[in-house]
């Protein structure tokens, strides 16, 4: 079953409170109690056209899910639940032509009888009743009620009970009897397998908020050992989220939690069945390898408690937190579960299995590691890519003949090989690039997703985009070119090394853009410091390597090709890009502090108008301070890159579907008069008045766990 929404702007898990506030169904129930005989009767009324499901489906390609009633307290054993005859409803068009379901309108009446122990009550006598109550308009809505016996009610609900069940009844009753004259007084011979201690109280109703989960607590006792059995049952088509312990890759969700008590009794950890993965790689900001650990259907957590001497372990209970989702909606859910006894000794059947050592699951972990590799690739080869157009860049590609010439005259003059020398000189391009990363990746760390963060980047990168188009001279203070200068007119392997420094500070003007997106992305990732410095060596890397190699072959100097017009044009054209940048970051700030100023459509608007600007400039139709006749053909098809993409965004603007990878960059409000009824309320960290709001306006209720950004 596919398991992921189709939201890619944020990283977010939707959430709805909705399910059930009035359920059309309700149930009351009534016994009476004769001969050792109790007789239950549960009359359920439906409202207007809704419809209960049978006990049995009926066709075996029937969509729904049957209604049952399970009844909880000590010293009875119940029969079979009776239903009245269902009707048969036609479900051709949803499950194949001939399909039909067993169904109950209007209302019924089940009855069931047990037989009581010798000695035992009805007090805390319960019951569950568990189903879907369906329309044909409004849909299906879970139904669940838990109720207590409201006494022996009218004459009349019990005028039609069914003699079967009170003669299976009264015949149980009267074996047990005849069995318990024929045994006589207990010789106390033979234990049982396990015992159960007694409770201090009558049982209480479980204690549920939230829908589509239910969890059942039984619990066995020997000796001091305490076993605890939690079964959870889950709605057809939901699930719960597993342990923080174990919650997944990237995951976005709440982890289950579970809680044990218990007078005297001290409890391990529980233990959890094997989750099932589920991708979230359509839901979170970084994409591929995302996912989450569920479960589905029905599960038992075990756990294992000790009791103290002298300890009753009264008062067993189960608290449980956590989300259940579909593959639309998420509902917060917790429950208190109370004991309900030994439980069927199915429930215990894997017992054994939990109490094992846990495995750790090989494959599992070595696919966790090669996406964690994979987005650290992505990463460095974006720190290549930066490298490799900085040393295009108009004022670091005429460095190269400039620092060549002097460290190979450091070399003659030394009268030496000169492979180390540029080795030193390509460890001091690095090395000042990992200083950087190390220095100004731990800062901007800590406030990478803050909006005062976003808004410094957007004005950073207009600054930059200034720089690029010449607009603006960025230069690094005098007192460090001063101090550049003067290393590296020093000879020797300190000479050269302090040569590599003086490239970087001179060639500041370039690869400030390109340092700073690196950072800003680095920290917005995984926030490692150490990923941040791997990636400023990489870059460093990138940029030392061809001087490096040049160096030993000073005669490839002369094959380079000749700084030039065309140098300019690259770099005007990432000023361009830089723009477009900036209103990115400018937009997540914008989301955070609500000034909408920037929607979709302006957004888009705002991207068209730049590409296109940029479009006309690489066709040659704006010029920046040089004319040029012609232009070349990859600056041509560059130009009409640009413009398509301009294209593209205006399509956007005007409402069209856009692209994943778009449709997570751009911001998801918009301004479009046709879409002002569709606008939504936004309520910031209070969940009880958002939900107020929903059901008052008759919406589902989004909840977003990642912030506005």
């Amino acid at each position: 079953m596919i398991r992921r929404t189709l939201f890619a702007v944020l990283a977010f898990v939707l959430c709805s409170a909705t399910a059930a506030a009035q359920t059309p169904a309700r149930a009351k129930f009534f016994t009476r109690v004769a001969d050792g005989i109790v007789r239950a009767a549960i009359p359920i009324e439906l409202e207007g056209r809704w419809h209960l499901y049978h006990k049995e489906l009926g066709h075996p390609k029937a969509v729904g899910l049957p209604t049952t009633v399970t009844f909880y307290g000590e010293g009875i054993e119940w029969g079979e639940v009776r239903f009245p005859e269902p009707v048969r409803l036609d479900q051709s068009d949803v499950a194949g032509a001939g399909a039909f379901i067993l169904a109950h309108e209007r209302g019924l009446v089940l009855y069931a009888a047990g037989k009581l122990a010798s000695g035992a009550t009805t007090d805390g006598l319960e019951i569950k009743i568990k189903g879907l109550v369906c329309e044909d308009v409004q849909g299906c809505i879970p139904y669940r009620q838990t109720l207590k016996s409201s006494g022996a009610g009218e004459d009349a609900l019990f005028a039609n009970f069914p003699a079967d069940l009170l003669a299976a009844a009264g015949a149980a009753a009267a074996a047990a009897a005849a069995a318990e004259v024929d045994a006589g007084p207990a010789s106390g011979g033979g234990e049982p397998a396990l015992a159960v201690t007694p409770q201090a109280e009558s049982p209480k109703p479980d204690a549920r908020k939230g829908e589509h989960a239910d969890a059942t607590l039984y619990t066995r006792v020997e000796g001091d050992e305490v076993r605890a059995a939690l079964e959870i049952e889950l709605d057809e088509g939901w699930h719960l989220y597993h342990t923080a312990d174990d919650l997944g890759e990237k995951p976005i969700g709440v982890p289950t939690v579970v809680t044990l008590s218990g007078e005297g009794i001290t409890w391990e950890a529980p233990r959890f069945p094997t989750p099932e993965r589920i991708d979230q790689s359509a839901i979170t900001i970084d994409g591929s390898g995302a996912y989450i650990n569920a479960h589905e259907g029905s599960f038992v957590v075990y756990a294992r408690g000790t009791l103290a001497p002298g300890a009753s372990g009264a008062g067993r209970a189960a608290e449980l937190t956590g989300q259940v989702c579909d593959p639309s909606f998420c509902v917060n859910y917790s429950e208190t579960a109370y004991d309900r006894g030994r439980g069927a000794d199915d429930v215990w059947s894997g017992w054994d299995a939990a109490s094992q050592p846990s495995v750790v699951v090989t494959e599992a972990v070595s696919g966790e590691n090669s996406e964690k590799e994979q987005s650290l690739f992505l990463f460095l080869l974006l720190a290549v890519g930066g490298g490799l157009l900085t040393l295009v860049m108009p004022c670091t590609y005429p460095m190269i003949p400039i620092t060549i010439s002097f460290f190979t005259k450091q070399a003659d003059k030394r009268g030496a090989n000169a492979l180390g020398l540029s080795l030193a000189y390509g460890a001091g391009i690095v090395l000042i690039f990992v200083l950087v990363g190390v220095v100004f990746g731990g800062l901007i760390k800590p406030f990478a997703a803050h909006p005062v963060t976003n808004l410094v980047f957007a004005i950073a990168f207009v600054y930059f985009a200034l720089v690029l188009f010449g607009v603006v001279n960025l230069e690094p203070p005098r007192f460090l070119m001063n101090l550049a200068g003067s290393a590296s007119s020093k000879g020797g392997y300190l000479g050269v090394f302090l040569m590599g420094a003086t490239l970087v500070i001179t060639s500041f003007t370039c690869t400030a853009p390109f340092v700073g997106s690196l950072l800003s992305i680095g920290a917005g990732g995984s926030g490692d410091s150490g990923r941040v410095a791997l990636g400023m060596a990489v870059f460093g890397l990138t940029m030392a390597v061809p001087f490096v190699l040049l160096s030993l072959v000073p005669a490839r100097i002369k094959a380079m090709p000749r700084s030039g017009e065309w140098m300019n044009t690259f770099k005007v054209t990432l000023g361009f890009v830089e723009i477009a940048a900036a209103l990115k970051f400018l937009s997540n700030s914008d989301l955070v502090w609500h000034w909408g100023w920037l929607s979709r459509e302006l957004y888009l608007l705002l991207w068209v108008g730049i590409f296109g600007v940029a479009a006309l400039y690489l066709f040659g139709m704006i010029h920046v301070k040089s004319a040029q006749a012609e232009i070349s053909p990859v600056r041509l098809v560059a130009g009409l890159v640009f413009a398509l993409f301009a294209a593209y965004c205006y399509s956007g603007a005007s409402g069209s579907t856009m692209d994943k990878v778009m449709t997570a960059i751009i911001p998801p409000y918009s301004n479009r008069a046709d879409q002002a009824a569709r606008r939504h309320a936004i309520v910031v960290d209070d969940y009880d008045l958002a939900r107020s709001q929903a059901r008052a306006q008759a919406k589902l209720l989004l909840v977003n766990f990642t912030g506005h950004t």
